[in-house]
């Protein structure tokens, strides 16, 4: 089995290498890891993050570094994470230390005869309003892709076969990527798992979620997307074919 670990980060220069350490560490654990990696997709970071993944990838064989010229937003770095893995499965996870990256042999396990498993938060040590933003966000989500999940903004596992097949149709800046893969993956038939999962602060730099510009393109984006999946799950569309595809 081929494991991505699949990392986005924007400004995470002062977590971005602890949280590497843990994701070799995971691997390492695994009984078959074979050609798994670690993929870090820098977002067009200013803070010298671009330059510490390069570092982090020419240090340790099984790291890989890709970078965006200028900030693509949520669904943009999630787009390069899920378009550029090499592996069977994709781990995606964020690059604050908020979920622990170990948490993945938990994913595995529960992975057994699923497709996609969904981390979901047990505590939220964040700002009041991002928590009243978050909920808001599920809340409308679930209603416009009918979704009967809990949450879907932690860390997730997918089989890259599922995401392969799939169009994507969301805006780089928006946060509405996660939605829309995991209703077409239902309409598709595929299994949908959800697992709880503790979350830790911050281990530094600062939050980037909970901003008013994105939660209302984010909120345009839904509405926008909502018929649109909706015709192509009907007309079967797949992901158009590519030479690097």
């Amino acid at each position: 089995m081929q494991l991505t670990i699949a990392i986005p980060a924007y400004d995470e220069v002062e977590t971005l290498e602890s949280v590497v350490d843990d994701a070799r560490s995971a691997l390492a654990a695994l009984p078959a890891a074979g050609d798994s990696e670690i993929l870090l997709v820098d977002d067009g970071s200013t803070d010298g993050t671009a330059a510490l993944a390069d570092a982090l990838a020419a240090r340790h064989a099984n790291v890989r570094a890709i970078h965006h010229a200028s900030n693509r937003g949520f669904s943009g770095a999630m787009t390069t994470c899920f378009r550029e893995s090499r592996g069977d499965w994709i781990f995606l996870a964020p690059a604050d230390g908020q979920t622990k990256i170990g948490e993945v042999h938990r994913f595995l396990a529960k992975g057994i005869g699923a497709d996609v498993v969904v981390g979901v938060r047990l505590t939220r040590p964040d700002a009041f309003h991002r928590v009243v933003l978050s909920r808001c966000f599920h809340m409308i989500a679930r209603t416009l892709f009918d979704l009967p999940l809990r949450q879907f903004s932690s860390a997730f596992l997918f089989r890259r076969v599922l995401l392969d097949a799939m169009p994507f149709r969301s805006r780089p800046r928006s946060a509405t990527l996660l939605p829309e893969i995991l209703f077409r993956a239902r309409a598709r038939g595929a299994t949908l798992v959800e697992l709880d999962l503790p979350q830790f602060p911050r281990r530094g730099g600062r939050a980037k979620g909970g901003q008013l510009s994105v939660a209302a393109l984010t909120l345009a984006e839904m509405i926008r997307l909502a018929p649109l999946v909706r015709l192509d799950e009907l007309r079967k569309v797949r992901r158009p074919s590519s030479p690097s595809a």
